[in-house]
């Protein structure tokens, strides 16, 4: 009887609590479901605002130029940044991209910093080019030249106290040329000061300093070692009274007049 008794409990337990558990198993059910529908909305929002609508696109470009001078073109640089970033996607697209696009479309811009700043703006900072000399052949026109080597502008008012140096590169020199890295070393010495910067055939590099001082390089060995031979020779002279007349270092052995 006890037996009997207790298995009649257990049954009725049983069915008690079986509604209870199938209520539980459809509450938690209806919950996942309701979590991932909220998930699908959340990513089709995002998929929207990023792919679809315009609310993340560019509708403001602040630009300006930093430390410009008399051949800053801010007007037409500024409306080229416009024309490159107005309506593009502020993370989909490659805003970045604008920057190498003002470099080669004007010459004087060195440089573009491009920021974001959501929602629909960006900002534009943009560099000049700063020129290290004005370069010219022989009696012709004054250009500047940057320490990259690039020719970018003709000279300007403000550009009368930098130095000019004399090329003859079997080439012409004009707005958008280039100078070799072994030119632009010779012209960034600050002693001796070059004046003047001639290719001798196929092998050779001939420079003049300090109004009478000639000098001759090879191209076909590194520069740098032997710019550095060159200033030791001249401290070395200076120091005992002598005035250089010629510096020959395209040879093994210095040759040395004064």
């Amino acid at each position: 009887m006890l037996i009997t008794s207790k298995l009649v409990t257990l049954v009725v337990m049983v069915k008690l609590l079986k509604p209870k558990t199938k209520i539980r198993v459809a509450r938690n059910r209806f919950k996942r479901m309701g979590l991932v529908f909220l998930f699908l909305c959340f990513f089709a929002f995002v998929f929207y605002l990023v792919f679809k609508s315009d609310f993340l696109t560019v509708k403001n470009v602040n630009c300006s130029v930093k430390d410009k001078t008399s051949i800053a073109d801010e007007k037409r640089w500024c409306e080229g940044a416009e024309r490159q970033l107005l309506g593009q996607r502020i993370f989909l697209s490659n805003l970045d991209a604008a920057a190498p696009e003002l470099e080669r479309k004007f010459l004087p811009v060195g440089g573009v910093t491009i920021e974001r700043k959501l929602p629909q703006t960006v900002n534009v900072q943009i560099k000049e080019r700063a020129p290290i000399a004005k370069v010219c052949p022989p009696g012709g026109r004054e250009l500047l030249v940057d320490k990259e080597g690039a020719i970018y502008a003709e000279t300007q008012p403000d550009s009368q106290n930098i130095k000019t140096v004399v090329l003859e590169l079997g080439f012409e020199l004009k707005l958008g040329q280039e100078v070799g890295p072994d030119v632009v070393s010779l012209i960034l010495l600050e002693e001796p000061q070059i004046s003047f910067v001639k290719y001798t055939g196929q092998e050779g590099l001939e420079a003049r300093a300090n109004g009478r001082l000639s000098i001759f390089l090879s191209r076909e060995k590194s520069l740098k070692p032997q710019l550095e031979d060159l200033q030791r020779i001249i401290q070395k002279y200076r120091i005992e009274g002598k005035n250089l007349s010629q510096v020959d270092l395209r040879y093994d052995q210095p040759v040395i007049k004064y």
